[in-house]
């Protein structure tokens, strides 16, 4: 199984072809963001396992960020995809300035990994502080990733900077921004996934490290005036490509979203196979270790669950009052904003 999983999830691309919302001839896909992403890795993983264990046929199909990929969903040219909990908020809202029109399909499955973000710097480059970083070379814009350019803003102020302190390098999104290091056209890259595949290819060529975040409390709070989700997380040297000392980072969940008219059958089948299979995951990647089978349901989610997902949550003994409370106000909110699309 290991093997299998690993072969998917490095072979990555496959072919599109739209097959609509609903389910049928159980094949459906699965849409990420390019290939060497994080969020490419886990949904290559997860069509995988799900392909392997069961009748439903998972495709992952790698497009671009979620401004791009959450249209294409909503729509129905996709089944599931992976999105964080703040894209999620804006997006079934239609929020400018990442989206136009609200996009009141999306239907949470499950809160899967937490995204851990950092920023990088080629390992001997003797940038240290954030005053090192002043007037420096820094990837930003993330055209095709806005939540990364609030990320990468977020990450600034919490060193006490604005883009008005750095030479900014326009980069589409934080794979481009990793191998902005990896070619020399940057000092730091910004909104780096710890773990993330593009990390270890450019680590193995031009060595980098992380960066660590400030974790002074007036630091973080500048974080959270640009993106309200997550919190800081401190890891150990040595835990991960370019740690080379205790750092701190920016941990916020993901969501595994689906279309509201993919079948409850479809979405349960999916959910189960995910938490009888983790630790096949978990050796596909280590991402899977910040994926708990038994926190998959949230009361602080931002969007309404599936109908599939109540299903599996209320078989499992995982539905509560609170659950239902939110799923009742998040409901409501997608029928108002659903009427101004």
């Amino acid at each position: 199984m290991k093997k299998a999983l690993l072969a998917a999830a490095a072979a990555g691309m496959v072919s599109w072809t739209l097959s609509g919302a609903a389910m049928a001839a159980e094949r459906a896909q699965i849409i990420t963001a390019p290939v060497g992403s994080i969020v490419h890795t886990v949904g290559s993983a997860i069509a995988s396992v799900v392909s392997q264990n069961t009748d439903l046929d998972l495709l992952a199909v790698p497009m671009s960020g979620p401004q791009v990929l959450v249209p294409q969903l909503n729509s129905g040219r996709g089944e599931f995809t992976l999105i964080n909990a703040a894209d999620a908020y804006e997006a079934l809202r239609g929020e400018p300035p990442a989206y136009r029109a609200p996009n009141a399909n999306l239907r949470l499955v499950a809160v899967g990994f937490t995204n851990e973000l950092g920023l990088i710097t080629p390992r001997n480059s003797p940038i240290r502080t954030a005053e090192d970083i002043r007037g420096k070379r820094v990837t930003g814009v993330f055209s095709a990733h806005q939540t990364c350019q609030k990320l990468a803003t977020a990450q600034l102020a919490n060193l006490g900077l604005t883009w008005d302190d750095v030479r900014v390098v326009p980069v589409t999104h934080s794979r481009q921004a990793v191998q902005a290091i990896g070619e020399g056209r940057a000092d730091v890259a910004m909104c780096v996934p710890l773990g993330q595949a593009i990390v270890r290819e450019v680590n193995a060529q031009t060595p980098i490290r992380f960066i660590s975040m400030n974790d002074a409390e007036d630091a973080v709070q500048k974080v959270r005036q640009h993106f309200p989700t997550g919190r800081l997380v401190s890891y150990p040297a040595g835990s991960a490509d370019g740690v080379l000392e205790d750092v701190n980072i920016w941990s916020y969940p993901f969501y595994l979203v689906a279309h509201k008219d993919v079948s409850p059958d479809a979405v349960h089948t999916v959910l189960t196979t995910l938490a009888e299979n983790m630790d096949d995951l978990r050796a596909v990647s280590g991402v899977f270790n910040r994926w708990d089978p038994q926190a998959m349901a949230d009361p602080d989610m931002t969007i309404p669950v599936h109908e599939g997902a109540v299903r599996f949550f209320t078989e499992r003994g995982q539905w509560d009052d609170a659950l239902q409370s939110a799923q009742e106000k998040l409901l409501d909110e997608t029928q108002t904003v659903a009427g101004k699309g």
